[in-house]
């Protein structure tokens, strides 16, 4: 937030985009695990206790809402938010449902896959974590997720590269 004197009696504020940004890390992970695992070995690696967070993310498109499911776990005593974010969203749609087709089986069905973040189509998970100063140990963070097994890849994305429609996604 920056301030900015009109005449000397009144002060405007103008809250400036990359300050919102500043405060938030966003980390890339490829894994095979399943999104429950995943959390579990985050938990147990860095000393968190991420739970499912009931609401999924939703988006919509084209083709419908997706969902995109997430872990959540505020930490009070650093106050930080780190969050466990899926980044693909697998769903089927009948033939019926997107031709109007009549008869048709099992084998008629149209199977597709949304990201949350489009240009990163090969990453599995996203991590999260708000509120960061520019005291948080971003590096000892990265150390500790080369240590757990089935993470082949991580690492951290500028969220000042992505689309606007990418980063309106990643606002909850």
């Amino acid at each position: 937030m920056t301030l900015q004197k009109k005449n000397t009696n009144e002060v405007l504020y103008r809250l400036d985009h990359d300050d919102e940004q500043d405060d938030v890390l966003l980390i890339a992970i490829k894994s095979n695990m399943p999104d429950y695992k995943m959390a579990y070995y985050l938990n147990k690696s860095l000393k968190l206790r991420l739970e499912k967070f009931l609401q999924e993310i939703s988006l919509t498109t084209e083709n419908g809402t997706n969902y995109f499911r997430h872990f959540k776990y505020k930490d009070q005593k650093n106050h930080l938010i780190w969050r466990l974010i899926e980044n693909k969203s697998n769903y089927s749609i009948g033939l019926l449902e997107k031709t109007g087709m009549l008869f048709g089986g099992e084998s008629d069905l149209f199977s597709a896959t949304e990201y949350l973040l489009p240009e990163w189509k090969n990453i599995d998970f996203f991590l999260q974590v708000e509120n960061i100063d520019p005291y948080f140990e971003g590096e000892q963070l990265q150390l500790q997720l080369e240590n757990i097994n089935n993470i082949s890849t991580h690492f951290v994305v500028d969220i000042t590269t992505l689309s606007i429609k990418s980063q309106k996604n990643l606002i909850f």
